[in-house]
């Protein structure tokens, strides 16, 4: 975690010192410009402007700082839960450290009480299933890496678990990993029921369901979506995000698949500078790989796949979207075969591991 620790005062700057060194991670100091500064504390005349600089380059801030200090100068930054920074609040005694912004997604929460362990002082926290020691689906969706669908939904569930509804959590068992994901819920005392278990709905009023599938619900309910699809894509050239966009979300719609669960992207060497495709997995925000020639070619031969002759007269490889499908999977199932869209073709293969996280060939938008 990169984390900022901003001070406007001597005393704010030798605690904001003693927490650097008690924090781990990438830390930076910044304090307000004055004479006798360490070297390795950047200075800042004005903090509106500094926080204009910082905010969205660190994964947290702490601000040792009165709270409506920092109230005022995050405001015009403060966007959206799932892309905001942490931001915690501690006064210069360092009695008391406060959970100001994105306490779960954004992972404020943990940071303060971290921060607050580190000099002795209070933790403070008011998220509301904190408060009530309830496991929060966004948390356990931060802690197993999985993503939220539908997003807005998440804040009714919350709700819900507060109110002291019944919320229960699903995990189909079919997805990779089940296992891990059932022993990180655990640790977090959460019990992940078989998705079977779905039909007997009157045994709880909300469902939080860890599938990459989609599913016929009637209840209020959310999807912790693993990251299981790897989707493969040839194209034309001059083919637009938008219509990428609309075969990625019909392909996954014929296999009964979220798009939320798509992992990687990946198609030919050739493509790497396609506008329109580096759009659309811009805006998935997920990994793009691209391959060379060789790399096509050996899983072409090994999976033994059919050829387009036009296409390898073109690009010299017949076979794009079902071959980087797989190689993006690092698996032999297809669960979506070769489709053919106006101007690209489209494949989509089971994702078995992370692999491209240690790939600095990857890139990441």
């Amino acid at each position: 975690m990169r984390i900022a620790i901003i001070s406007v005062t001597t005393k704010g700057e030798a605690l904001a010192r003693t927490l650097a060194e008690n924090l781990e991670g990438k830390i930076d100091l910044y304090a307000k410009s004055r004479g006798g500064m360490d070297a390795d504390t950047a200075p800042f005349d004005n903090l509106g402007v500094l926080v204009d600089n910082i905010f969205h380059e660190y994964d947290g801030l702490v601000f040792v700082m009165a709270a409506g200090i920092v109230v005022r100068v995050i405001a015009p930054h403060v966007r959206d839960k799932r892309y905001d920074p942490a931001v915690v609040v501690m006064d210069d005694a360092g009695i008391h450290a406060i959970s100001l912004l994105s306490g779960h997604l954004g992972g404020a929460n943990e940071l303060t009480e971290t921060v607050a362990a580190a000099v002795g002082a209070r933790p403070v926290i008011t998220t509301a299933t904190d408060v009530a020691n309830l496991p929060a689906p966004d948390i356990l969706a931060v802690k197993l890496d999985l993503g939220i669908e539908p997003f807005e939904d998440l804040k009714a569930v919350n709700a819900a678990m507060v109110a002291g509804q019944r919320v229960a959590f699903f995990i189909d068992h079919q997805i990779a990993h089940a296992a891990r994901y059932i022993e990180g819920a655990a640790e977090m005392g959460v019990e992940l029921l078989d998705m079977n278990e779905l039909k007997n709905s009157d045994r709880y009023d909300v469902a939080v369901i860890i599938t990459d599938k989609d599913l016929f619900m009637t209840q209020l309910h959310i999807y912790l979506r693993p990251t299981t699809l790897s989707v493969g894509i040839g194209c034309r050239k001059g083919t637009t995000s938008g219509e990428i966009w609309a075969a990625i979300d019909d392909a996954c719609r014929r296999i009964g698949r979220s798009s939320k669960s798509i992992a990687i992207v990946g198609s030919t060497v050739v493509k790497q500078e396609e506008i329109g495709l580096l759009a659309a997995v811009q805006q998935l925000e997920i990994p793009v790989k691209f391959y060379t020639n060789e790399q096509l070619q050996e899983v072409i031969h090994v999976q033994r796949l059919e050829e387009s002759e036009f296409v390898k007269n073109e690009i010299g490889v017949g076979n794009v979207c079902e071959a980087s499908a797989l190689l993006g999977a690092r698996s032999c199932n297809l669960l979506l075969p070769k489709t053919v869209y106006p101007k690209l073709t489209l494949a989509i293969a089971e994702v078995k591991s992370r692999w491209w996280e240690s790939d600095p060939d990857i890139q990441l938008d």
